[in-house]
């Protein structure tokens, strides 16, 4: 190597511009949604497809807009949490979920970032508003939703150094169709929290069952369905 070659190389790295906080923040992000990925449940290929093309589907339909914008509108202003609040956090998981926000997307904005990313065996992005708005296609098929949070902890420090804490849950709800399916799931939630540890950059599902299972309780009637329905009941 030529001295030549080795100046150049040396005033190339100068060059560059340095690395700002957000740069570090964004990075740091970036790893944290990538570990999530290669951990979180996967499912069947041709049920994420299935799912994903029923869901856009809504969407375009305008599925729950105006029962989700209704609920919206009776929220709170969400107050900041302070810089190290793991606890303020996990209160605000807490509400969350006595409010159902598994089945409603109504979620308290101050404990997660803009473009936190969201999955369970069946999808996965990112963007708090996109989650809000997938979430909301369900309300209008909901019938007697019931979410409970049986237990949420920290578990320490991930390999990045950022807290991590999981929420395990169960689900039951029947839907509004012909047949009254019920849908019944017991769910664990990891959460990766952000550099100041007052945000949530990562929330991944795993469940009980497989997202093809899922879709199975979607095609068995219950003892609600229309045709064997007793008089009174939904």
């Amino acid at each position: 190597i030529t001295y030549r070659t080795c100046s150049n190389m040396l005033l190339n790295k100068l060059s560059r511009p340095p690395k700002t906080l957000a740069h570090t923040r964004c990075s740091r992000h970036t790893i944290v949604c990538r570990a999530a990925q290669k951990q979180r449940q996967k499912d069947n290929p041709l049920v994420v497809g299935a799912v994903t093309l029923m869901t856009e589907g809504l969407r375009v339909l305008g599925v729950g807009r105006k029962e989700y914008e209704d609920i919206v509108s009776t929220a709170p202003p969400p107050k900041p949490l302070r810089k190290g609040d793991v606890a303020g956090v996990m209160r605000c998981i807490t509400a969350d979920f006595k409010q159902g926000y598994i089945v409603t997307g109504i979620i308290s904005d101050q404990a997660y970032d803009d473009d936190c990313f969201f999955a369970d065996p069946t999808v996965s992005f990112s963007g708090l508003k996109l989650w809000k708005r997938n979430l909301q296609l369900l309300v209008p098929f909901l019938i007697d939703p019931y979410v409970r949070m049986t237990r949420l902890v920290r578990t320490g420090r991930d390999e990045s150094g950022a807290e991590t804490l999981r929420s395990e849950w169960e689900l039951r709800t029947y839907l509004s169709l012909p047949w009254r399916p019920l849908i019944s799931i017991l769910g664990v939630t990891e959460y990766t929290l952000n550099e100041e540890s007052n945000k949530v950059v990562s929330h991944v599902e795993s469940w009980n069952v497989s997202g093809a299972q899922a879709l199975g309780q979607m095609l068995r009637p219950s003892e609600r369905s229309l045709w064997g329905q007793q008089p009174g009941r939904r």
